[in-house]
Formats: structure tokens, sequence, C-alpha cells
């Protein structure tokens, strides 16, 4: 390893971890630098180009927990999500694959830690983007069913509510989000933001956060 890191083969990524230092591309390098790494959260939204940021660093599940590390500018960080559920694969042939949250599990996800997606407003962006053909409502129930979280069913029914005619999503689809929700006032975001409340969802949420206009939806927060 000395030798090849001398010749400028390889490069020193982390402790233990060395890769060809060629590797430019920050997903591969997160997916193979640890123990079954996935990109999950808003380095997911990015890999799928559904992100205004690019932020400098990613968040990654891994079987095994890690301490963040830095490479070439960018910190991978240590975010392990509850389930992985048809993780996608690409390049399966390349030494250095990409795995990456299915789309449908990286909306749920980043509803369920919205901080996590980048904020509010990165979320309704990546939301708004979405293409109805690669939706599947029935995955996304899967992932809630899995999360078994009554917030989480509140924060997915009010906002894809809004979505509903792009994303083809049916009545079934919200029928099942209120029959899980809690009973227990929820916030879609901090305390803090939140001015105004949702009756139909039991959810406090910040005035504004959903304006209409007539061409399409845009967002305030």
């Amino acid at each position: 390893m000395s030798y090849l890191k001398k010749q400028g083969i390889l490069s020193h990524i982390r402790k233990g971890v060395y890769m060809p230092s060629d590797m430019q591309d920050k997903f591969r390098i997160a997916c193979n630098a640890v123990d079954d790494g996935c990109i999950v959260y808003h380095a997911a939204l990015e890999y799928y180009l559904l992100q205004t940021q690019e932020f400098n660093w990613l968040y990654v599940h891994s079987s095994s927990c890690f301490r963040t590390f830095e490479y070439m500018n960018e910190s991978y960080i240590y975010k392990p999500v509850k389930f992985l559920l048809n993780p996608v694969l690409i390049d399966g042939d390349n030494p250095y694959p990409i795995r990456v949250t299915s789309l449908n599990q990286t909306i749920i996800d980043c509803l369920y830690n919205i901080n996590l997606a980048g904020g509010l407003e990165e979320l309704l962006y990546a939301i708004s983007e979405l293409d109805p053909e690669k939706i599947s409502e029935d995955e996304m129930l899967h992932c809630l069913k899995l999360y078994n979280n009554k917030s989480l069913y509140q924060r997915a029914g009010f906002i894809l509510h809004h979505y509903k005619d792009k994303l083809g999503l049916s009545d079934d689809f919200f029928d099942v989000c209120r029959k899980n929700m809690g009973n227990n006032t929820s916030y879609l975001v901090h305390p803090y933001h939140c001015n105004s409340y949702s009756k139909e969802w039991n959810l406090c949420i910040p005035d504004n956060v959903m304006k209409q206009n007539q061409k399409d939806a845009y967002y305030e927060i």
C-alpha cells in the first residue's frame, strides 16, 4: 500500500482504506470507503438532482458506525436510516458501485428527518420536481409502515396532499395516513417556526408554508 501510494496509484481515504488516486466521484467514495455504504437523506436528493444546494458533506448509511472523515474537501458523515427498502445499485459490475436509497424511501426518510433533507424549503423543492412516473405510493406506504411513526404520517399526509394531482396519489394513500396518524398535535418543523395550524392533519406549521399561484405551486418559509 505504501509503495502504491508513493507511486500515486492509491490515495489514503480514511484509516485502513485506500482507493484509486484518480477516483473523483464523491458518491462512489461515500459508498465504498465504509462498510455497505449507501447514500441517504440530502446526499440522495443530490444524487437524484433534486436539490437546490450542493453541500460539501454527504450523509452515508453504513452497516457499522464510522467517524466523520474528510477527503478532497468533502466530509462524509455517518447518518444511518432505520431500514433499507429496495436500495438502488448503480454500476453493479464496477469495482466501486454506487448505492443509494430508492427515490420513494428517500422522500419518506426526508419527511421523517427534515433537517437531514437540508431543511423544509429544500425538501419541498425536491418533491415539486419529482417525476410521477418514478413514484410508487405502495412503496411509500410500506416505508411509512416500517417507520410506524404517527407524526410522520401527519407530515407525509399534509405535505404530499399538496402534490396529490401532480404525483398521481390516490385518496387511499391519504386515508391510510389519516388512519395511522396520532391524535396529538405534532409539528412540521421546530415549534419556534410554527405559527399556524392544519386542522385536517392536526399539525402545527409555519405561516404561508405553501401558497398556490395560477400556474404551479411555489413555497415560502
